[in-house]
């Protein structure tokens, strides 16, 4: 049986090698989940910095419950609640009968789907509600191949965007970097957890140069974390890896410090040192231009930011994904208070 803990708290081990069908469904490694809770993910990014607009387009399955939840949404700058947002259409628990032709090119109920145009390589993303002056038309297109974790279980890809948007009926050219993701296998119970925040940050700055890495904040780091929010330093780095020069390494230590925001305790600021397998370094500078939450769960406040990273004169626009966990919250933020 799989073993059923959060994607959080595994730490990734290797990295391995993505193949065509893990574009589509994995029905059998879904199975070895014995929780309802099972999932299989497809996350796609976006964004225009000089709107400060950030997007996504998600699909989350849930095999044992025969449901699908996903859609898109995008909005600029900092939004208190992803209703806000300034284009939306993301349900939970639909029919996931849109699935019947797998991963090909399926159409949820809301009206977002995606195509594999060739898998591992090329993808299109629609969506249109003319109604409502909201329409998604992008291409993402792959500037590496996929970085596999080792459980087999989780892939991440650097990717280009390019398209139109029309939000509240202003068309917006796209043209950015992204890091898109696909998991299975995977559970996602919503327990209490008392922990620190943890990020999944992700940054290209050119076809050769990106990086991504999963880590908690740091009591290192952030003095303020003591008793149960402060995680032994070696168990804050869940995961990452480092592309550059034509050399794929996973991260091997991780010095995290952030300053939040004291009402959502968002990241206004993260810097990021990271050290690979190769003994290579890359130090990641980070300044929040968006925000928004994201309905993944009850006991967890998930939000995902855009931020304008800076590595070594280099600029770039990507997530600083977040779980930021309720006795986290009720202790930090200010409406606590």
């Amino acid at each position: 049986m799989s073993e059923d803990k959060p994607f959080y708290l595994a730490q990734n081990t290797g990295l391995g090698t993505a193949l065509p069908d893990d574009e589509l469904l994995h029905p059998r490694q879904n199975a070895l989940v014995a929780d309802p809770s099972a999932t299989e993910t497809q996350y796609f990014g976006f964004c225009v910095p000089e709107e400060k607009l950030h997007g996504i387009g998600y699909l989350w399955h849930h095999p044992r419950l025969r449901t699908v939840s996903g859609g898109v949404y995008a909005w600029r700058e900092v939004k208190p609640h992803f209703v806000f947002s300034d284009l939306i259409d993301v349900r939970t628990h639909m029919s996931d009968a849109a699935l019947a032709d797998d991963l090909h090119d399926y159409r949820l109920d809301n009206g977002y789907g995606v195509k594999i145009i060739e898998p591992l390589k090329r993808h299109h993303m629609t969506y249109a509600d003319p109604a409502r002056g909201q329409r998604v038309d992008l291409q993402f297109e792959a500037l590496q191949p996929p970085v596999m974790f080792g459980d087999g279980n989780h892939f991440e890809q650097p990717m280009r965007v390019h398209g139109e948007l029309e939000v509240r009926g202003k068309t917006l050219r796209v043209d950015c970097h992204t890091i898109r993701d696909r998991s299975w296998g995977k559970p996602r119970q919503e327990f209490h957890q008392p922990f620190a925040p943890y990020s999944w940050i992700s940054c290209v700055f050119s076809p050769d140069f990106a990086l991504n890495c999963g880590v908690f904040d740091q009591a290192k780091h952030n003095p303020e974390l003591t008793g149960q929010f402060a995680l032994p330093h070696d168990k804050t780095l869940a995961a990452g890896w480092l592309q550059r020069d034509g050399q794929l390494a996973r991260v091997l230590g991780a010095e995290k410090r952030v300053v939040r925001t004291a009402d959502l305790c968002l990241p206004s600021e993260l810097n990021l040192d990271i050290t690979d397998e190769l003994g290579r370094t890359a130090q990641i500078r980070g300044t929040m231009v968006a925000a928004n939450t994201w309905p993944l769960g009850g006991q967890i406040g998930f939000v995902i930011c855009l931020m304008r990273w800076e590595c070594e004169g280099q600029v770039t626009y990507g997530d600083c994904q977040e779980g930021i966990f309720g006795d986290y919250l009720n202790t930090f933020s200010s409406y606590s208070k």
